[in-house]
């Protein structure tokens, strides 16, 4: 009877939690200014995302997502961002890890091209990040169904879309518009961007 309960206790042992996939930062970082943001100060930058420092708990988890727009000298490129991991790493500090998951290529160059200008002769990058609004990107109230926000996000893609309207500018906003559509048309990254615009 003792062989059977042991049997038993071995295949309902647990197998270990699989680790978080971790993501690398291979772009060149930048010291910021200490860059104020929605989600604490922002220390060092990339293309590929930042480490962001704050006093309190996070009031993100890993997994949210979010656009921001990085602004130096009068620019702003707008990315998409995800919440990779979260750290205490003293009493009242803790570290918040941003990775820049934008798939359009463009954006990573802009960013790219940004960052190269603005560090230019300089020891500090002085950078502002910003956390966008993405009902206002898609004209709709923070409280739109799904419905309301399909058929915005319908009507603005028909007006933007490159063949309809050819040009650099409607081309930035289709991309824009479409990259607002994927985070609130999902029910789950709308709820934890709502929660960090409640934050904020």
């Amino acid at each position: 009877m003792r062989w059977i309960k042991n049997k038993l206790k071995g295949e309902q042992a647990v197998s270990p939690a699989p680790e978080r996939p971790k993501v690398s930062r291979a772009g060149k970082r930048f010291d910021t200014r200490m860059t104020d943001s929605v989600l604490g100060s922002v220390v060092d930058l990339s293309t590929d995302g930042a480490r962001v420092v704050t006093r309190s708990e996070p009031n993100v988890r890993a997994g949210h997502v979010f656009e921001i727009a990085i602004a130096c000298d009068g620019q702003r490129v707008f990315v998409l961002s995800r919440v990779a991991w979260t750290r205490k790493i003293d009493k009242d500090l803790w570290n918040i890890g941003l990775h820049f998951f934008d798939s359009d290529a463009r954006a990573r160059m802009d960013l790219e091209r940004l960052l190269d200008r603005c560090a230019a002769g300089r020891e500090l990058l002085p950078t502002s990040v910003e956390v966008e609004d993405l009902y206002a990107v898609l004209g709709v109230p923070r409280e739109s169904s799904l419905d309301q926000i399909r058929s915005a996000y319908r009507k603005l893609a028909r007006q933007f879309h490159p063949d309809h309207a050819p040009g650099e500018d409607a081309s930035r906003r289709f991309s824009r518009i479409s990259k607002s559509y994927m985070v609130l048309r999902d029910e789950s990254l709308r709820r934890r961007y709502d929660q960090l615009l409640k934050a904020a």
